[in-house]
């Protein structure tokens, strides 16, 4: 791997600790706070609890943990991950941690996620209830079991509807809100360039993949229609969210995201193998900036 393309990630940590941050894969994150936020900024003012945010947003960074370490786990046990592997290290495969130590931190990491979404169920509408138990399943089936979604080509849209639907509409009905037709709508969009950083995942790692049975949508497609659908997933989706009026603003605001789209395509374009692993942490900033977007689209006038 040339030096360029290396990351934080990939550096080889030195103690405990920063073997736990590199495993917990931190600059996923993002990926889970902008939906959250963009949930929040929706409550209109007399719904809204302070405290129902905050635990929100623990529950939701709680469970992009879970999958972090789940996914380590798991796809070091089936073989997924070699020693060619080309992102960033894994704990199990590489030897830093063992099945026994990730098991306890994803045991924490759901348990945290299980206490902080106990509260916002018995105090929210029923459905979260609904919502929390496909949450876990989706934590728990993403990588592991005997068939894992991400194996059927399924990874892109569980990405998309969990980090979109559920984690923006879950949150305004752990706030008792109302949902509109413009919560829905912007509900649906902030999924799309979540999912886009799995697409970029699963074109760098297709042919590892492939080697291993895992037939995610990269395996099945080919590098040309996942370059395509990584442009539909950024691009396309500021293009349905374009301003709605003759804004200034709006407007310098959304050419500047749409900007920011172009170029995480060249580079997708430009790029694969290792040369991918930037554009993970790259696509997920841009997932905030996108979220940050819809909220001055469809937030800014209900405040």
């Amino acid at each position: 791997m040339a030096a360029s393309d290396r990351t934080s990630e990939d550096e080889q940590p030195v103690n405990k600790f920063q073997v736990w941050w590199q495993t917990l894969r931190p600059k996923t994150l993002p990926a889970a706070i902008g939906p959250v936020a963009l949930g929040q900024t929706l409550v209109p003012q007399a719904h809204f609890s302070a405290l129902t945010a905050m635990l929100c947003l623990l529950c939701a960074l709680a469970l992009q943990l879970a999958v972090n370490l789940a996914n380590d786990l798991h796809d070091g046990l089936s073989g997924v991950d070699r020693a060619d592997r080309l992102g960033p290290t894994r704990a199990l495969q590489s030897g830093l941690l063992s099945a026994g130590e990730l098991r306890t931190g994803l045991a924490v990491t759901l348990g945290l996620a299980v206490a902080t979404g106990l509260w916002l169920v018995v105090f929210g509408h029923w459905l979260l209830w609904v919502l929390g138990a496909l949450a876990l399943l989706g934590v728990l089936g993403y990588s592991g079991g005997t068939r894992p979604y991400a194996s059927l080509g399924l990874g892109e849209f569980a990405v998309w509807f969990f980090f979109g639907p559920v984690a923006v509409l879950g949150g305004m009905l752990a706030q008792r809100s109302p949902l509109s037709g413009d919560a829905v709508f912007a509900a649906a969009l902030v999924g799309l360039p979540i999912a886009a950083i799995l697409v970029v995942n699963n074109l760098r790692d297709r042919f590892t993949d492939a080697r291993a049975g895992k037939h995610t949508l990269a395996v099945r497609m080919g590098p040309g229609p996942t370059r395509a659908l990584f442009a539909l997933l950024t691009i396309g989706a500021l293009l349905v969210a374009i301003p709605p009026e003759p804004n200034p603003g709006l407007w310098a605001f959304w050419i500047v995201t749409a900007a920011v789209a172009l170029l995480l395509n060249v580079r997708l374009f430009q790029r694969d193998g290792a040369a991918l692993n930037p554009l993970l942490g790259q696509t997920a900033a841009f997932s905030v900036l996108f979220a940050f977007w819809l909220a001055l689209r469809f937030a800014w006038p209900l405040h």
